[in-house]
Parts: C-alpha cells; structure tokens; sequence
C-alpha cells in the first residue's frame, strides 16, 4: 500500500507542517486536490485552510505509514551518530536524531506534487466563467429584439 503526506507553508506562519499524512489516492483527493483546485476550503485537523494562504505545498509518496517511516528515519539517524561517537576522532555528537518532526516524513518518500498539482490555487474554480458571460450578453440580446418583434406583431408600437 502506499501513502501520501501532505506538506505545507501557510503565509501566517513561518515553518512548514503537514496538512494531512497516511492518506490513500483517493482521500489525498477528495481531502486536498479537489479543495485545492477549486479555491475551496479545506479542513486539516481542526484548522480550516483556504488555498490561497498556502505559499508552498509538497505532496510525499511513502510505501509505510507515517509512524513507521519516521521511526526509521530516527532509528538511521541514531546509528550514524553512534557510529560518529564510537570512532576515535575525539569528536562527541549530541543530538536526538530525526524523524521527530512530522515534516521529516519528506526525507523518507517521493515528492510527487507535479503529478497531482498543475496549477495555482482555484485553477479550476471558473473555468466556464468567460464563456456564461458571452451566453448572458447574446441572451440577452436575443430576448430584446425578441420582445421588440413581439410588441411590433401584436401593433402595440
């Protein structure tokens, strides 16, 4: 099974964080694409979240969850600095590792936010908009010299 991980930078804050993590195709979906390319709002977690308040966005592709890849992330990080601190540089490393952050699950996956984003925010939203407002102007054309012909047939003018 695979699993998509949603990361974000919202323009009120100064780091990034994950919207939505261990989403299926469809969920990423109908959870984030679909909101996204309308320029509608979505919930991640309880915060409501416009699109056009995001200022970057990556989409990771991971084959285990969230939980899983980071714990494996952590648990690389650690042996690196075991193995740094067990040499002989004389050098002593102090540091938790990573995979803590729920933005580390970047580090573990594929970014594959080109396959899924084509555009800015509410790319979608309007697309027919150009093309109503050309059929109200004809319309309404239509339904004036409609009238007209009407009132000259009956002789009221």
């Amino acid at each position: 099974m695979t699993f998509y991980h949603v990361i974000a930078k919202l323009e009120s804050e100064e780091s990034s964080r994950v919207l939505f993590s261990d989403l299926s195709k469809n969920d990423l979906n109908s959870q984030f694409i679909t909101p996204y390319e309308k320029g509608v709002s979505f919930f991640s977690g309880n915060d409501l979240v416009s699109p056009t308040t995001l200022r970057s966005v990556q989409i990771i592709l991971t084959a285990k969850s969230d939980e899983v890849e980071r714990d494996e992330i952590n648990r690389k990080d650690r042996e690196k600095i075991d193995h740094l601190n067990s040499s002989d540089s004389g050098a002593f490393f102090v540091s938790v590792g990573g995979g803590y952050d729920p933005e580390d699950i970047a580090g573990a996956g594929d970014d594959v936010t080109h396959s899924f984003i084509k555009g800015p925010p509410g790319f979608k939203a309007n697309r027919w908009s150009p093309s109503l407002k050309v059929v109200s102007w004809v319309g309404g054309i239509v339904a004036v010299v409609a009238a007209a012909g009407l009132v000259k047939w009956l002789g009221w003018a």
